[in-house]
């Protein structure tokens, strides 16, 4: 089976990039199935209803949340009307919609989990490694985790740990492509960090000069997101096997729909 996972997509912009691109790279890389982070996609902060509905219809099978699941509060009614939408497994208080999705695929189930990690975040969460254990034992045998966390080695720990027990454990949140993509000994697929969806040359998605008022200045300035300019699309596009093992892992970086060139 090949998936593409889409690194978190920020902004209106980010939901036109995703758009624009999905049904050329779904052709041309005969993918099966299409994962997205959409936490970011409305103002920088949450997910509307209606900026789900337009990653569904835009060729999106699953969408998948993070640290501001619930920046928009209508997401607290619509995630029990909401079949591909995945919120943190791990988060406290609510039990509403679910953290962990089984998807099938052609005659193949997918199970797509989301988790929060702890270290730097605001969050408070139940551990990770308990909450992704107690999943294990009715997921499928392809098994993809968006791990939604700041800390690089917190993702690469939690990779290693469940290595050989999920197909991929994928990072997202710091919408910075890292270039650490692996397979691990035991089939599980790893990155740092997907990348990011949205304005080309921003401040991960964001407009430059806030940024800079922000943390060179000190100035109470409110984050505005970049929704002009180049298109950036970041992911990784993942070949597993029926068993679940992952045979390889790759990067995907287009600038406006076109393949980056590092030249």
């Amino acid at each position: 089976m090949r998936i593409l996972f889409l690194g978190d997509i920020v902004g209106h912009i980010g939901l036109r990039a995703v758009s624009d691109v999905l049904p050329s790279i779904r052709q041309k890389e005969r993918l099966d199935f299409v994962i997205a982070n959409g936490e970011n996609a409305s103002g920088g902060f949450g997910l509307t209803e209606e900026d789900y509905q337009y990653l569904i219809d835009s060729g999106v099978d699953c969408v998948t949340l993070g640290n501001h699941w619930d920046s928009k509060k209508q997401i607290r009614e619509y995630c029990e009307r909401a079949p591909k939408l995945v919120r943190p497994a791990n988060i406290l208080y609510f039990d509403g919609g679910s953290g962990s999705r089984k998807f099938l695929v052609g005659e193949k189930e997918v199970t797509v989990t989301n988790i929060l990690g702890t270290a730097f975040m605001k969050e408070t969460v139940a551990s990770p490694i308990v909450t992704m254990g107690e999943i294990l034992p009715s997921s499928s045998a392809i098994h993809i985790v968006d791990y939604h966390a700041e800390s690089t080695s917190e993702k690469a720990i939690f990779a290693s740990y469940f290595d050989g027990r999920v197909s991929a454990v994928i990072g997202t949140h710091t919408h910075v492509q890292t270039a650490d993509e692996t397979v691990y000994p035991g089939g599980t697929a790893f990155i740092s960090d997907a990348g990011l969806c949205g304005a080309h040359q921003s401040v991960i998605g964001f407009d430059k000069a806030g940024a800079i008022d922000k943390m060179v200045f000190g100035r109470d300035a409110k984050l505005k997101i970049k929704e002009d300019g180049d298109k950036v699309v970041n992911g990784v596009i993942l070949d597993i096997a029926d068993n679940g093992k992952t045979t390889s892992i790759k990067r995907v970086y287009l600038i406006n729909g076109k393949e980056k060139n590092n030249g």
